[in-house]
């Protein structure tokens, strides 16, 4: 590995994300050109759901394809972002919002290692945040290698206790190991995801990869049965085949437009704040 890019998801400099992106960094064998990127810093503008970045350019003029560039660049890449009331920080998902530009560099982004690192003040206090950030690699065709909640609560805890240290040394590990990321527990034998939502009473289903299923205990141990979602982009194949079916939905919108133009009027106007 010759480069490594910290993709940093907070607003605080020299904060917990910055100094576990860094210890990673130090940890890895050869010593790698580490590139950071702040995205609270970057002009990343919503997303316009034009879907005109599937075969050209984005309307927007900003520092989302800069980003992009640095990621398709970079030869792995860690991502680290802070639970905010339980929840990602926002800029790792306005940044997301714009993934769909990735379709169109699937051969370069496709299994690049990545590494999934988020930050609580306190103990069970991370809520979504850890799905956030590995949603941010996994639907950007990463490939996960690693996955870990650091608990700190004021700038420097991360590396302060040996906790975090050892944490950042187990992830610079698995960003160069060969081997895929099994995590521990039940999974989804799909996607390896572990988020899930219970539909019903007798319907699980996979909130990574949107695979459905159930649950099956077989001699007290639980082991969750989940088949392929209807639309999937784990593989390369399944990307490339993704980004045709946009392209086929956007078509037919277009086709459809006027209809639906006629069909939305009574529904036009309305009192905004």
């Amino acid at each position: 590995m010759k480069s490594l890019l910290g993709i940093i998801g907070s607003p605080r400099k020299m904060g917990n994300c910055e100094l576990m992106v860094k210890e990673i960094a130090a940890a890895i064998p050869g010593s790698p050109k580490l590139s950071m990127v702040r995205l609270v810093e970057k002009d990343i503008r919503p997303c316009k759901a034009c879907y005109r970045c599937l075969t050209g350019d984005c309307p927007h003029q900003d520092d989302f394809p800069g980003v992009l560039r640095a990621i398709m660049e970079a030869d792995a890449v860690v991502v680290a972002a802070p639970a905010y009331l339980r929840g990602t920080h926002s800029s790792i998902q306005r940044f997301l919002d714009r993934g769909l530009q990735a379709f169109r560099h699937v051969d370069v982004l496709h299994g690049k290692p990545a590494v999934a690192v988020a930050t609580a003040g306190v103990r069970d206090g991370e809520g979504s945040a850890l799905q956030g950030v590995e949603n941010f690699i996994r639907q950007l065709g990463l490939s996960l290698k690693g996955r870990a909640v650091v608990r700190a609560t004021f700038p420097g805890d991360a590396i302060v206790f040996e906790e975090g240290r050892n944490t950042a040394h187990r992830l610079a590990a698995a960003l160069v190991s060969p081997d895929d990321y099994v995590p521990e527990g039940i999974s989804c034998p799909e996607c390896k995801g572990t988020y899930f939502e219970f539909r019903g009473t007798d319907t699980l289903y996979c909130l990574s990869c949107g695979g459905t299923g159930t649950l099956s205990v077989d001699g007290g141990k639980v082991r969750a049965v989940i088949g392929p979602p209807a639309h999937s982009w784990r593989k390369k194949e399944d990307a490339t085949s993704h980004r045709k079916w946009l392209i086929g939905q956007r078509d037919e919108f277009l086709r459809q437009r006027e209809r639906l133009k006629e069909a939305v009027k009574p529904y036009l106007g309305g009192v905004f704040i």
